[in-house]
């Protein structure tokens, strides 16, 4: 007879299973596997941090949450329009603030003299002289030669409603030298081509082949008939010949 090898109860030839615990017949039962008894690990101890690393937890932590605080901000103004936005540092109000100035000193004006074209009052006749000895080498270099004359004027002289004084002679020469640079004065008592003596003779000294060119120059000068006409300086011989009207 059998018995079950679970429970020790003793089963029939024919039973396949115990009727007590229903371990099959036959079957052999495991036998129980001896495991040996597991010691504990040993406690791993974790090192603690030193300064570096707390320091550096802290930048980590830091800077993740300002790029959290960023995105978040990013999000909340997305709607609203991107604004420059500048730092304007005012001046501390009690700051002394020292400005240096450099003075500027006006310009050096530069005087200009100019020759006074208008005569004096005081114009006398050592200044008509003193003119006729600036232009006597001109006027020598055109003794024998056909010139125009353009004025003769003596003190007392009247002419147009003008009564000719030194003054009033200068200023006729200075008129006439303003239009035509050329102009000489010489005086009618140091040439024997003039008749009247005492008279200041304005001259262009500008020489023509003859008398009639020198007439044709005043013509194209538009000079009235009585103001202009040829003459020819000599220092021999009279008036005869040495001027021509026009």
């Amino acid at each position: 007879m059998n018995s079950c090898s679970n429970c020790g109860r003793e089963l029939g030839s024919q039973a396949k299973f115990c009727g007590a615990c229903g371990t099959p017949v036959g079957e052999p039962q495991d036998e129980p596997v001896a495991v040996e008894p597991v010691s504990p690990r040993p406690k791993q101890t974790v090192p603690k941090p030193t300064a570096a690393v707390v320091v550096a937890a802290a930048v980590v932590a830091v800077a993740a949450a300002g790029v959290t605080t960023f995105a978040l901000t990013r999000n909340t103004d997305s709607t609203q329009p991107d604004t420059a936005q500048v730092d304007i540092t005012q001046p501390s109000a009690t700051a002394p603030v020292t400005v240096l100035t450099t003075a500027t000193q006006p310009p050096t004006s530069t005087e200009i003299t100019t020759t006074e074209t208008t005569p004096s009052l005081q114009v006398t006749e050592a200044d008509l002289r003193r003119q006729t000895t600036q232009d006597s080498t001109v006027a020598e270099s055109l003794v024998g030669q056909w010139v125009p004359q353009l004025s003769s004027k003596q003190p007392g002289l009247v002419v147009g409603g003008t009564t000719y004084d030194y003054p009033a002679i200068m200023a006729d020469f200075q008129s006439l030298r303003s239009r035509f640079p050329e102009a000489i004065m010489v005086n009618s008592s140091d040439f024997k081509t003039f008749s009247r003596k005492g008279f200041w003779v304005t001259l262009e000294a500008k020489v023509f082949p003859d008398a009639d060119a020198a007439n044709a120059w005043c013509d194209e000068q538009n000079f009235a008939r009585e103001d202009c006409h040829a003459s020819r300086l000599t220092h021999s011989g009279g008036p005869a010949g040495n001027s021509k009207g026009r």
